[in-house]
């Protein structure tokens, strides 16, 4: 919705996507937002900020601004963006540097958070929390607090991509017809043959699957809700909101599961379960069909390289996971995109072979 002015000179006001307002006021040279349920609620809070003593904010630590910012942030962000954010502060960013004040960070310092990520975590994590300290410096330096935000010219950690381990067609054939009638049958089937991710499946409420046309909208995703338990939210990105059209073999596990609400699957109370009760029914399935020790996500990872052995173009098949960019299709599944580039060098030795042997006899 569009930004307007607020009355009585309460600086701006707008109604979020979420439905509360926001109202925004420079304080003390530093631009303050105030939510509530309703545009008089936000200005309630605005007017009691005016009111309160602006934080004299000289002196203040890496531990307090990052309390601060993650307070002001949860309003904005997706409940398990945000708890990821949180404990990448409390595990790792506050034990490490969080009694150093803003304005004297020191490179020596992003030095010691890096090197007790590597000793800790692997590169992966340590580049996610490299880039939440980064944002959350960024933010303070737009807020025109005092720092020194010199991790902007230090270069993250590198991320480590894990080597991909996938089923067997004969594997994924065991799987799925070891899985038929399991209450989850058609979470498993769906994974493994579009690809789709855990929380995306778990978001899914009957009215996304079209029966007709074979095919089912991503509308949400399942992921963790603040206090415990999960909720629906947008899904991971804007690509990954998307039609996908189904096999047969995902239609059939759909009409084979009971219809106990509008989500297909659901807690007694309505609500998205858990991805922690999927891991442990696919933990003791793989077990009991002698699958080998891999994550629920090899199942995704599955799905691709398949799509990619049987000749389906790399846009396409990113387009089904929901990649944004089809360079991240190719990045993951060099593996299976190799065989299909030296087809291409074959079949262009074969177009030449021919003019080469002629050319050889005229020189001869």
């Amino acid at each position: 919705m569009p930004t307007r002015k607020a009355h009585n000179g309460m600086g701006t006001a707008r109604q979020r996507s979420n439905g509360r307002w926001e109202v925004r006021l420079h304080l003390d040279g530093m631009q303050r937002s105030f939510y509530g349920d309703t545009l008089a609620e936000a200005q309630a809070e605005a007017e009691k900020g005016k009111r309160e003593k602006i934080r004299d904010w000289r002196g203040i630590t890496v531990r307090d601004w990052f309390t601060e910012w993650l307070k002001g942030s949860k309003q904005r962000l997706k409940p398990q963006t945000w708890l990821s954010y949180e404990s990448h502060g409390r595990l790792h960013i506050v034990p490490t540097i969080g009694t150093v004040r803003l304005d004297g960070l020191a490179p020596t310092h992003i030095d010691k958070l890096h090197a007790h990520l590597l000793r800790n975590v692997g590169g992966t994590m340590a580049n996610h929390v490299h880039m939440t300290l980064s944002a959350a410096l960024n933010a303070a330096e737009r807020r025109g607090l005092p720092v020194r935000n010199v991790i902007r010219t230090m270069p993250p950690p590198r991320r480590t991509d894990r080597p991909i381990t996938i089923l067997t067609p004969e594997q994924v054939d065991t799987l799925i017809t070891g899985v038929r009638g399991d209450k989850f049958e058609a979470v498993y089937v769906l994974a493994v043959t579009v690809g789709m991710r855990l929380g995306e499946i778990l978001g899914l409420r009957w009215e996304d699957v079209d029966f007709a046309n074979r095919r089912l909208s991503v509308v949400h995703s399942a992921g963790k809700a603040y206090g415990g338990g999960a909720a629906l939210g947008s899904p991971k990105t804007k690509s990954s909101a998307r039609r996908i059209s189904l096999p047969g073999v995902a239609l059939d596990a759909l009409t084979r599961t009971p219809r106990n609400g509008p989500l297909i699957w659901s807690t007694r109370d309505g609500r998205p379960i858990l991805s922690q009760s999927i891991h442990g029914n696919w933990r003791r399935t793989r077990l009991a069909l002698k699958l080998p020790a891999v994550g629920f996500h090899a199942m995704r990872h599955t799905a691709a390289t398949q799509m990619l052995d049987d000749g389906v173009q790399a846009h396409i098949v990113a387009t089904m996971l929901g990649h944004s960019s089809v360079a991240t299709t190719l990045r993951l599944y060099a593996h299976a995109t190799r065989p299909s580039l030296e087809a291409a060098v074959d079949a262009i030795d074969a177009r030449f072979s021919g003019k080469r042997l002629r050319v050889v006899e005229d020189e001869s």
